[in-house]
């Protein structure tokens, strides 16, 4: 028997594997008298029990065995789905555990997740993307193997099977502020990536169309990126502050130092460059001859933008629009210090008070919005992509 022929170890499958493996020996629960003190560890057997740890650990050992031998398109669909029960047995697993230590632990007491119920999480990711990689041609089974697992993992946070674990406590609590707070970062982050896209794409085209003008808009936006995104807040304070002050008619309308107007115009800077540099790129990289061949029908310049520039450099365009989108999620984390509002609000407020339940209350949702937007915006890209052209990166 050849064993290379049955024998394609994937790496990153094989590190998600053994991430998995990793975390069942951690702390899996984290169990605290109350929301601030230190708590005590516990791992996966002790949390859940020989039986419900049992199935855990088989299916790391499946995820393994299926890690080295990922060659057929079949094997790498079993390891998607197995990736994916794990995600929901550990979610299943949590809800109980929290649900049953809670009752035994005293009416101020937090279950909180630990280090090894994070890594359990991201090696699940870390296969699922693995699994992806094959580029099945079903959209059936692709649409299984990415959003089954996060499909159950909604409906347990639907129906409430999670409300032990300290973090669900604490949305419990901060519901109609997290709600307000929420708003807020969408607000902030789309509103600045409209803007950003109202002024990127025009500078795009006038660089893409002038040499002149292509170096100074490269330059600048090229600077402003490198700006750390603290920094560049506490620059917009001073200038604002001083206009806010010399006509009080801005302070009436909400332009002030501190708030959303300093966070607002650093997210538009920052979202400039990748929707500059995406509609230069998309433009400048149009084939010749088909600029040529649109011309010598007899078509404008205006013409010859709207109906063959424009479709074919769109792509890139919103490619750009989308990476800027997924930063400025990021990004409007931070303009809670200066009084923008947003999840990050919680984050700095669950530093400052040592609470890691408030932290994780604002950043889970971050990386849930970042993910969320980059699906969306990726859906759009190729809706805008005319048939027949293949989708490429700059």
């Amino acid at each position: 028997m050849n064993l290379r022929r049955w024998l394609a170890p994937d790496n990153v499958a094989v590190v998600g594997s053994i991430v998995g493996l990793g975390s069942f020996l951690l702390p899996w629960l984290n169990v605290k008298p109350n929301r601030v003190a230190a708590g005590t560890g516990l791992s996966l057997p002790d949390a859940a029990g020989g039986s419900g740890a049992a199935p855990i650990l088989v299916l790391w050992l499946v995820c393994m065995a299926l890690s080295f031998t990922v060659k057929g398109l079949w094997l790498r669909r079993a390891l998607g789905l197995a990736s994916n029960l794990v995600l929901v047995i550990t979610l299943v697993l949590a809800g109980s555990a929290a649900r049953s230590l809670s009752e035994s632990a005293g009416p101020f007491s937090r279950i909180s997740p630990d280090t090894g119920f994070w890594l359990a999480l991201v090696a699940c990711y870390l296969l699922i993307f693995a699994s992806r990689r094959a580029g099945d041609a079903s959209v059936l089974w692709r649409s299984l193997m990415s959003w089954s697992g996060l499909a159950v993992a909604a409906i347990l946070l639907a129906a409430g099977w999670l409300n032990s674990l300290s973090i669900m406590q604490e949305l419990a609590i901060q519901g109609d502020r997290f709600r307000a707070e929420l708003w807020t970062h969408i607000i902030l982050f789309a509103g600045s990536v409209a803007a950003g896209a109202a002024i990127g794409i025009p500078l795009g085209i006038m660089a893409e169309r002038t040499r002149k003008a292509e170096r100074p808009i490269f330059l600048i936006t090229s600077i402003t990126e490198t700006v750390p995104s603290l920094a560049l807040f506490g620059l917009l304070i001073p200038p604002l502050a001083a206009l806010s002050f010399a006509f009080p008619a801005l302070r009436e309308v909400g332009i002030r130092g501190i708030g959303a107007t300093p966070a607002i115009i650093a997210l538009v800077i920052y979202s400039l460059l990748p929707i500059v540099r995406n509609t230069f790129v998309g433009l400048r990289g149009i084939d010749r001859g088909v600029i040529d061949a649109a011309a010598g029908i007899g078509m404008s310049p205006g013409q010859l933008f709207r109906r063959v520039k424009a479709p074919l450099a769109a792509p890139l365009v919103m490619d750009g629009v989308r990476t800027a989108s997924v930063q400025a999620v990021g990004n409007a984390a931070v303009a809670a210090l200066i009084g923008a509002g947003g999840l990050g609000a919680f984050i700095f407020q669950g530093f400052g008070q040592q609470a890691p339940d408030l932290i994780l209350l604002g950043a889970l949702p971050i990386i849930a919005l970042a993910v969320l937007v980059d699906a969306v915006m990726n859906a759009l890209v190729k809706l805008v992509t005319p048939r027949g052209v293949t989708r490429s990166a700059p």
